[in-house]
């Protein structure tokens, strides 16, 4: 109805406007076309518009042309693994990763020997989903499986699927699924699905909810003739919807984690290939240095340091520790902003704050000594930060987790201890212990009023609940706070020293901080509640 309109108004104003002699624009509203049809009365303006937003619905993706990434295409010649040596057909190419390879491997037979299964009435998986920390090698490995099946993938990112537009997402899910069966044989990698596959009714968005619906029809849409695998990677498992993740859809999950150490050092290995490093820094430092890191943050790490190495002018390819160790702090911590200039005052505060965190992971039994302390603003708001040593632990005691809340603590009692006050410095500690706090009560069991349950998925926390765990946390942090200020008090003159050495030098290592600080004392006081 709204097409036929604009096309009766056009006919209507080419008509009257030959005939036009001495008539105003407010007569043509008047007027009837030339099929003297009366016509109501339509403001030139409100055509624009019309138009205008037919034209953004089209180009937002309303009809199913949209042009999705394929990668390794059969007729591609720059694909060809003949004329390309560096297409290794193997795994082998995504370092680590090996249980997660094992496990793909097993799905990958399915693919390739299909009739064997079938033969059994086996029923192929459908959908495959990815789970696991930003930057651990989902998307590395499904370009790795691409190639070893010589099959094409296509791409695409959940996000693509998210519009404001009824109608838009559930079109280009079609678009998607009919581009995969017109290339007959392929792989299907949605990344980021979480953003359109969560939970319906999770933030009552009817057009994400239809667009779930569609992703669950071409899902159904599958049989065992089909060559079409879907592989779906998430950093957020828990929020997606239920029937997404039920049997016959995405019901095989592969969990990645984070690379171990013997993994770090052989994706340092990789990138370090055609270069020099300094020989008391060897890869085992390396990845010491950088535990919990993901392999895309090695990867970073290594790129900074090659161009750390160009802007010093080394015409040379050898990296020296600086250069290492600058792009490890910029990848971890952030880059340095010597520009968010401090007064002479926040600078000594800044100081006895990192002095407080510095000793109280020196003195305590149960944490990790500190590697490094700096003045020096970094990153986002940081003014300052104190690192301990990188460790690959999976699990913290109930001992360490309050011995990791007293060292953050540390630096607000740091600046009690001289100013007998508290500046807003410890916002981000203040996060941190927060949500140490939150898991030791509703989700480690260590909280003695509650014991070893879980109010949030009981869903028995009333209101009376509520105060008696806030009442209970106040009291552990109160707990806690006492004793740091005791501890740093009984060694204020080391708070003060180190201080000192940081106004001095702006950063400084363990080293610097042993020659402070007696050994005697490392790792000879407790936290006890």
């Amino acid at each position: 109805m709204m097409n036929a309109t604009i096309i009766m108004t056009a006919n209507m104003t080419n008509a009257t406007m030959t005939n036009m002699t001495n008539a105003t624009m407010t007569n043509m509203t008047n007027m009837t076309n030339v099929t003297g049809v009366n016509l109501p009365s339509i403001n030139i303006g409100m055509i624009i518009l019309i138009i205008y937003l037919l034209l953004i619905i089209k180009s937002q993706g309303g009809n199913e042309n949209h042009n999705w990434t394929v990668i390794n295409k059969k007729n591609d010649k720059k694909n060809d693994k003949k004329n390309d040596k560096k297409n290794e057909n193997s795994l082998d190419m995504v370092i680590g990763l090996k249980s997660v390879k094992a496990e793909i491997e097993y799905y990958l037979d399915f693919i390739k020997n299909k009739e064997k299964y079938l033969k059994w009435n086996v029923k192929l998986p459908k959908g495959i989903l990815l789970a696991g920390p930003p930057g651990t090698g989902k998307t590395l490995l499904i370009k790795a499986i691409s190639k070893k099946l010589d099959i094409p993938l296509i791409t695409a990112s959940g996000s693509e699927f998210v519009e404001k537009y009824v109608g838009v997402g559930s079109s280009r899910v079609r678009s998607l699924f009919k581009k995969a069966k017109d290339e007959k044989e392929c792989i299907v990698f949605i990344d980021e699905i979480d953003a359109v596959g969560r939970q319906r009714g999770f933030d009552n968005n009817s057009e994400r909810a239809s667009t779930v619906n569609q992703l669950l029809v071409e899902m159904d849409g599958f049989d065992e003739s089909t060559n079409i695998i879907v592989f779906a990677a998430t950093n957020l498992v828990k929020i997606l919807d239920s029937a997404l993740t039920r049997s016959g859809r995405f019901d095989k999950k592969v969990y990645f984690d984070l690379p171990n150490k013997d993994e770090r050092i052989e994706m340092y290995k990789l990138y370090f290939k055609d270069m020099k490093i300094p020989r008391e820094l060897s890869f085992e430092v390396l990845s010491d240095r950088t535990a919990g890191v993901s392999g895309a943050d090695i990867a970073n790490i290594a790129n900074q340091s090659k161009i750390n190495a160009i802007q010093n002018n080394n015409t040379e390819k050898e990296l020296t520790e600086d250069d290492i160790q600058k792009a490890i702090d910029e990848v971890i911590i952030g880059r340095e902003k010597r520009e968010r200039m401090m007064t002479k005052e926040e600078r000594e505060r800044v100081s006895y704050h990192e002095a407080g965190h510095c000793l109280m992971g020196y003195l305590l039994k149960h944490t990790e000594q500190p590697v490094k302390v700096s003045i020096i603003p970094r990153g986002e708001s940081a003014l300052g930060f104190s690192q301990q040593k990188a460790t690959n632990k999976k699990l913290m005691t109930y001992d360490e987790i309050l011995c990791r809340i007293s060292v953050l603590l540390g630096g607000r009692c740091g600046e009690k201890l001289i100013y007998n006050n508290f500046s807003t410095g410890a916002s981000d500690d203040i996060e941190k212990i927060s949500m140490l706090v939150k898991n030791y009560s509703l989700t480690w069991g260590m909280n003695k009023n509650i014991g070893p349950l879980n109010p949030n998925v009981m869903g028995i926390i009333g209101e009376n609940m509520s105060n008696d765990i806030m009442d209970n946390c106040k009291e552990l942090i109160d707990n806690i706070e006492k004793q740091t200020m005791k501890i740093l008090e009984k060694h204020k003159p080391y708070v003060m020293s180190i201080a000192k050495m940081l106004l001095k030098k702006e950063t400084i290592s363990y080293q610097q901080i042993k020659s402070i600080v007696p050994k005697k004392l490392c790792n000879s006081c407790e936290i006890k509640v």
